[in-house]
């Protein structure tokens, strides 16, 4: 293959920079990848310091990039939002469907867009169309509409519509479905073992109906084997990327990897062989977000396997079409709502409505309301880690948030690893009445069932008990013997404060 032909190879991969590097500045990293001819960027939270400078940034990648690039961005909404501080936050998807209002879904969706495109950003790794049907699931979770793939669809299509008013591309992901794992695949690969009949008629309905539709851009692949389908992940399945999403759903977008940094990938196959696999299978893009090492060694491994015919120039026409047309839907800088120095300020009363609207009452036996004020003790279950680097509440905000309602006499908090029934034991033997309010973050049903017990004998004191399901709603329908059971779809301090209003009796 001549020398030209492999420089249009750049534009096969979606890279990531500033690891290691000042928070939200041009540094080294991106500009090997600009030299390199990288035509595609993935902005993660450690580019963004305010709006203003990441206007400024994303300014300097299009002044020195050759063609006008994709600049994406994980905007789902709640935890999942790489543009912060300074934009929107929104909900979860979970958090939106539990509203019930669509057109909620759409004015949420075009308010993050719209603020995202003035910025810059012109590609959002979202809607997230997984059907959460393992309530165990620790890697989705609210990050689903629902578990009924026609909820999916109804709320999907909208949050694609909204995103589209904004003249921004989307993203289906992850095909062709996460919600039936029972593990994460930043830190493994999941096995998958459902039916065909359950696979198609569950987990890819969503993806077909929104690809029909017209309303995904973009699908991006889930690292997770179906052995009923295929005995190859679903980012290296020619099966699925090919057979299903081209010649059976007819989807002629852009198929993005999900990110090869993954242990699913880079552990299990290595950056090499996940890149190359991935191509040959359908895959048209590579998404690799953060190290410029593993970055470079799939670069050489797609130039190297285009150069020995390991893949066909046909495959490399056949994607460099896909991501041009895509290239000609982006928006222009031109197009901005808004001069650079009147950017949008985040819509704070949305963000309100958001939080209160979401939150559900999921059981009262009469512990709550609770007068305002009132004496009360708060058990904070701290959030776990994950590979996709959420952003919560803090525990010192937490805190601060009950105590403008409440007199929190004490306040405890607690690691799901952490041995809750020595640190609970004072609490256990004390012969206070005084409320007390649970605050859960698990992800996925099973977290929970380790702390269940000594849990139990605190709500069983003889006093109210509330616990609010900060996370999964799962917590707030397993754990019966509690007084009240709330559900808030997220740890935002908005959500966090209509979780006290709600104890307080003051809406719902």
């Amino acid at each position: 293959m001549k020398r030209g032909s492999l420089e249009i190879l750049s534009r096969f991969f979606s890279f990531g920079f500033g690891l290691n590097e000042e928070r939200g500045t041009a540094g080294s990293s991106l500009m090997a990848l600009l030299n390199e001819g990288i035509t595609a960027f993935n902005i993660s939270a450690r580019n963004v310091v305010d709006p203003r400078g990441l206007l400024s940034l994303l300014d300097f990648v299009r002044e020195r990039s050759n063609l006008l690039p994709f600049i994406m961005s994980d905007e789902e909404g709640g935890p999942v939002k790489r543009l912060v501080p300074g934009f929107t936050r929104g909900i979860s998807h979970m958090g939106l469907a539990s509203t019930g209002d669509l057109s909620l879904v759409g004015e949420m969706a075009r308010c993050m867009a719209g603020e995202a495109k003035e910025v810059g950003v012109n590609v959002f790794f979202s809607p997230v169309l997984d059907c959460n049907i393992d309530t165990a699931n620790p890697i989705i979770g609210i990050r689903s509409f629902s578990a009924d793939p026609y909820e999916v669809i109804r709320f999907g299509a909208e949050f694609c519509i909204g995103i589209h008013s904004a003249g921004v591309l989307t993203t289906g992901k992850h095909f062709p479905g996460h919600g039936a794992t029972r593990e994460d695949s930043h830190l493994c690969l999941p096995i998958v073992d459902i039916s065909e009949r359950i696979f198609r008629e569950v987990h890819l309905r969503p993806f077909g109906n929104l690809i029909e539709e017209g309303h995904l851009d973009f699908l991006m692949t889930a690292h997770i084997v179906y052995p009923s389908i295929d005995e190859k992940p679903a980012t290296l399945s020619e099966k699925i990327l090919t057979s299903i999403a081209r010649e059976e759903l007819g989807f002629n977008g852009v198929i993005i990897t999900d990110c090869l940094e993954m242990d699913s990938m880079n552990r299990v196959y290595g950056i090499e062989r996940a890149t190359v696999e991935a191509f040959k299978a359908g895959a048209d893009m590579i998404l690799i977000s953060h190290t410029p090492e593993l970055q470079r060694r799939a670069y050489i491994a797609l130039k190297g396997a285009v150069e020995d015919g390991t893949i066909p120039l046909q495959r490399v026409k056949e994607s460099l079409f896909r991501v041009e047309q895509a290239r000609e839907k982006l928006p222009h800088p031109e197009e901005r709502v808004h001069s650079p120095s009147v950017l949008s300020k985040p819509d704070v009363l949305l963000q309100k409505k958001l939080a209160e609207k979401s939150l559900t009452i999921r059981r009262n036996n009469g512990a709550i309301p609770i007068e305002k004020h009132s004496a009360i003790v708060v058990v904070e279950l701290t959030p776990t880690v994950t590979g996709l680097n959420e952003v919560e509440i803090s525990n010192s905000e937490t805190r601060k948030i009950f105590s403008t309602f409440f007199n929190v006499e004490r306040f405890y908090t607690l690691g799901y690893s952490t041995s809750a029934e020595e640190i609970l034991a004072p609490e256990k033997q004390s012969n206070s009445n005084i409320p007390i309010v649970v605050l859960t973050a698990s992800r996925g049903s099973e977290q929970m069932k380790p702390l269940r017990k000594i849990l139990e004998k605190l709500a069983h004191k003889g006093r109210k008990s509330i616990l609010i399901s900060g996370r999964d709603p799962y917590d707030a329908d397993n754990m019966e013997f509690f007084g009240a059971t709330l559900a808030t779809f997220g740890l935002l301090p908005e959500s966090i404060r209509a979780a006290c209003m709600a104890i307080c009796g003051e809406f719902g």
